[in-house]
This record gives C-alpha cells, structure tokens and sequence, in this order.
C-alpha cells in the first residue's frame, strides 16, 4: 500500500479508532452525515461504535440524553436500544440513506432503510444545522413499532405509538 493511500485510510477512521472518542467533524451534506454514521457501524468492531451522545446532536437532544443519565442513577435509563439501528445487536445490509426534505441550510430529514439481521428498518433522522455543521435533533422508527427517541427520553406516555393502551 502507498503511504498516499495509507495516510488517506487513516484519516478516515483515527476519528473512529479511540474507544468512544467524538466522531469527525459531521459533513455538510445531511445525507453524507448520516451515511457516516451507519458506516461507522457497518464497517467498525462493536466496542469502537461512538454512543449516541459522541454523535454530533442539537443541544436540545444532548439535554434529553443528559437528564435521563441523571433519571437513571447509573442504571439503564428510559432508552434501553440504540435508537440508531432499532436494537442492541445489528448486522446492517442493505443501506440505503435518502433525503425526504431540506428547509434551505437550516434544517433536513434523511431516512435510514436497512435490513438489521434481517429485519426491515426505516429510521428517520430530523437534523437542524448550527454553527455550519449539521446536527441530530431527533430521531424516530419509521416502521410499526414506531417510537420517538425524544419522547422516549422524557418519558413521555405517547413515546412508543403503536402501543397498546389500558383505560
């Protein structure tokens, strides 16, 4: 290998080889962010996928993420899946990142259709762009069971749609 290529694979994943270290800068296009985000769990050893946190996230869903650590005490809090892939296990395939819409520079909605160990997944990403970086505000399942990962973290009764309700 070229030390030309060498240094051009390093630069990609020495963002992502540091335990849970803060991902790279997220690129400015919405859908290349996301696309790298499923990369990261595609192509790296489960022990170097960043949590959701290291993620690049608006400070509104950084403070849902920071309240039900304090909700938890140290336990498992409200969000008991990574709400990334729909699950704690994956094996992704079949990816495929698309944009839905896009309000000018301010803010996006990319879905996420893959199969994860083969079932059907379509995860919608509602990003908002600050300081020339794209940020994840809120992310929600798609397919039945839906949820919605800020309701989910506030603990709100309507988090999980599809649920079924006792009156």
């Amino acid at each position: 290998m070229t030390m030309t290529r060498r240094a051009a694979l390093a630069a990609l994943f020495v963002p992502f080889s540091i335990g849970h270290a803060a991902p790279a800068q997220p690129p400015a296009d919405p859908v290349a962010y996301i696309s790298a985000i499923y990369r990261a769990y595609m192509t790296l050893p489960f022990d170097k996928i960043p949590a959701l946190e290291h993620w690049a996230l608006s400070p509104r869903l950084r403070s849902l993420i920071a309240a039900d650590k304090a909700y938890a005490k140290g336990e498992v809090g409200r969000l008991d899946f990574d709400p990334i892939i729909d699950g704690q296990d994956w094996k992704l395939s079949g990816l495929k990142v698309t944009l839905v819409s896009q309000s000018s520079d301010t803010a996006a909605i990319v879905d996420a259709t893959f199969l994860n160990l083969g079932s059907k997944e379509r995860i919608r990403f509602t990003l908002v762009r600050a300081d020339g970086k794209w940020l994840i505000d809120e992310i929600e399942a798609v397919n039945s069971p839906r949820w919605i990962l800020s309701k989910i973290l506030a603990g709100a009764p309507d988090a999980y749609p599809d649920a079924q309700t006792t009156k």
